[in-house]
């Protein structure tokens, strides 16, 4: 039961993160401008790149430690 649990919850993870990598969120960040000299795209892709492989990880070891508490 938790195995499905957790594909559920990064199947919903991936949805999220391929709507936010999607043609209308990206033309939103788009801009000339910059933050810290790095375009607002690139800082944009790269920013929610780290942060989905941190919320992966984070979800998926988290599953495993309630795992090895319930045997």
């Amino acid at each position: 039961m938790k195995e499905k649990l957790k594909n559920q919850k990064l199947l919903v993870l991936g949805i999220v993160f391929m709507i936010l990598f999607n043609f209308p969120i990206l033309s939103i960040v788009n801009h000339d401008t910059k933050i810290k000299g790095i375009p607002t795209l690139y800082f944009y892709v790269f920013t929610i790149w780290i942060l989905f492989i941190g919320i992966i990880y984070w979800s998926v070891r988290n599953e495993e430690q309630e795992i090895n508490k319930d045997e």
